[in-house]
């Protein structure tokens, strides 16, 4: 019997050593109960981000901030920029925000995803945002006139095709900043745009010649470069002032 004891003694301890390792294991892998909770979490912030809220200011004619200090870009369009940084006021600009203030500040808003990116590189939240009747306001904003319409390729092709085609029908009857806007002599020249990120420049403007002859798109007129879903580019800006 001792001759045999140091044997069984380490098949016992050999034993012993696998079923630790076995319960370590065991204990590591998360159960498919608690991937589900890890996966829950991820998705808590975007929730978060497009969850209702109440507008307490609008920045300008597509920039809006909640209560909850959640601030929020409206999905699609682009307004004339306010005075900044010793640049006066584009035209419509204070108009396009006074707008916004009339629809929207002090209003309830639902927030819904426009695309697949859910924040700008400026981190504001990009949303699709809607009155307690349903109405975009981004739609509203364009039907009247406020604003014009800004493509992205991160954006819903639905968004895309009913903002370009509120955009054709404000152009069309004059509403808003478009009256004044296309009976400029700024309204008759040439404007170059690019296939490729959808921005227009004046056709004199030394970025338009660095377009790529393949991506190059020739406008007849602005109207004819908005008509055809294109937004103006950040430079060699062409849009007028008060």
């Amino acid at each position: 019997m001792a001759t045999h004891a140091p044997a069984i003694f380490r098949l016992l301890r050999t034993t012993l050593l696998f079923t630790t390792a076995l319960c370590v294991v065991s204990l590591c892998r998360p159960s498919p109960a608690s991937a589900r909770d890890t996966s829950h979490d991820a998705a808590a912030p975007v929730a978060a981000n497009m969850s209702d809220g109440l507008v307490a200011r609008c920045f300008d004619g597509d920039t809006i901030q909640l209560t909850d200090r959640r601030i929020v870009r409206l999905a699609g369009i682009d307004s004339p920029e306010l005075a900044h940084d010793k640049k006066k006021a584009q035209y419509y600009a204070s108009e396009a925000r006074q707008e916004l203030v009339r629809l929207a500040q002090k209003k309830k808003v639902r927030l819904s995803p426009a695309g697949s990116a859910q924040k700008d590189a400026h981190g504001r939240i990009i949303a699709d945002v809607r009155l307690e009747n349903g109405q975009s306001l981004s739609d509203i904003m364009i039907s009247h006139g406020a604003v014009f319409y800004y493509p992205h390729p991160d954006q819903n092709r639905s968004l895309q095709q009913r903002l370009s085609a509120l955009q054709q029908q404000a152009i069309k009857e004059r509403r808003g900043m478009w009256a004044h806007l296309l009976s400029l002599p700024l309204a008759r020249k040439n404007y170059t745009g690019n296939q490729e990120s959808l921005r227009f420049f004046p056709a004199d403007c030394p970025e338009a010649q660095r377009i790529k002859p393949r991506n190059r798109v020739h406008f007849g007129t602005l109207m004819d470069a908005f008509l055809a879903g294109y937004a103006p580019a950040r430079v060699c800006e062409f849009w007028p002032t008060p």
